[in-house]
């Protein structure tokens, strides 16, 4: 699969997940960060770093979206399948 192609597919997971996701430039400031998942006033957001590459993108959005309970929600198997090894190898830790 595409890696643009991936990324949409993870960015309309989190959409259907009901979790505002938005690309935004992270790296001003005293805080540098890829970005993370957050509540603001009750709603779920995610926020990554614009300046990341596409595979970054996808490594971090992975990284957030295996922390959550993604069952209610039509994911294809190959995205499911690397949802699942993130968060298997985070359990390691």
């Amino acid at each position: 699969m595409e890696n643009e192609a991936y990324l949409n597919i993870l960015e309309e997971t989190a959409e259907r997940l009901s979790i505002k996701l938005s690309y935004e430039d992270l790296r001003k400031g005293e805080v540098a960060t890829p970005g993370g998942i957050f509540m603001l006033r009750g709603e779920r957001r995610i926020l990554i770093h614009k300046g990341l590459t596409v595979e970054e993108k996808i490594d971090l959005l992975s990284d957030i979206l295996s922390d959550l309970d993604t069952e209610s929600v039509h994911i294809p198997v190959e995205v499911r399948d690397r949802l699942e090894r993130r968060k298997n190898a985070g359990n390691k830790n």
